[in-house]
């Protein structure tokens, strides 16, 4: 299978804190939360001079009355702008996975991903990458071993019942957290993705260099990403 100019453009976590590391003196990570409408936004500086990150503002993926499909060229040139006013290096995408599952959510941060790259050079690409990162509290496949067969033992586990519960397509972690700002799980994003790559001494305001992490997120390889992005039903899924 040929990589596409998305999995080119996927490094794992560790690569992202060395460029920051590399560019600690003017440069700045951003995080990136995708939903449904909107897309959240925040940056962090290298943990040396500032360890928390930075909400940003909110953008909406689709302009006023337009169909909801991609992302509009309005939001694209937003993500342009921030990224020259933050000097910006490299971006941490959440990924949304729910008890190490990857749904609808998954498949609608690709495609926005993939149109973004599709119609600027300058917000994702091979010289400022992007990481996927599933927060730890998502949960992911590692306590789920797979079989000689390749397959994981999760795929055939029924959710647990709730009052009041339907089945859906859906994914239930997406539509729990649905009402926060997209930004702030940006932030947040950022946050524990910066604890996992650098010791920091607060009292000196000194990082040390970024140390190998266990398995705390989850990561997903470019050539996984091109098979991702081949399933129509995932895309269409995404669109709904």
């Amino acid at each position: 299978m040929l990589a596409t100019k998305l999995s080119n453009a996927l490094v794992a976590p560790s690569k992202v804190a060395n460029i920051l590391d590399w560019r600690k003196a003017y440069g700045a990570v951003m995080g990136i939360d995708i939903t449904r409408d909107r897309i959240g936004l925040a940056v962090v500086e290298h943990p040396e001079h500032i360890s928390q990150s930075v909400p940003l503002v909110s953008i909406p993926l689709h302009e006023t009355g337009a169909k909801k499909a991609g992302i509009s060229k309005s939001a694209v040139s937003e993500l342009e702008t921030i990224i020259r006013q933050h000097h910006v290096c490299a971006s941490v995408v959440n990924w949304p996975v729910h008890n190490g599952r990857m749904g609808e959510d998954c498949g609608k941060v690709l495609h926005v991903l993939d149109a973004v790259i599709n119609r600027s050079n300058s917000v994702v690409s091979r010289k400022r990458p992007f990481t996927l990162w599933g927060s730890s509290a998502n949960g992911s496949f590692a306590s789920f071993p797979a079989d000689s067969w390749g397959r994981s033992v999760e795929f055939a586990r029924a959710p647990e019942y709730t009052p009041g519960m339907s089945y859906s397509s859906k994914s239930a972690f997406r539509q729990e957290s649905s009402c926060a700002d997209p930004s702030l799980v940006a932030a947040s994003v950022l946050d524990e993705w910066v604890e996992k790559h650098w010791q920091i001494d607060s009292k000196l305001g000194i990082a040390t260099a970024p140390k190998l992490t266990s398995k705390n997120y989850f990561f997903f390889d470019p050539s996984s990403v091109d098979e991702y992005n081949s399933e129509t039903a995932s895309l269409q899924a995404a669109l709904l």
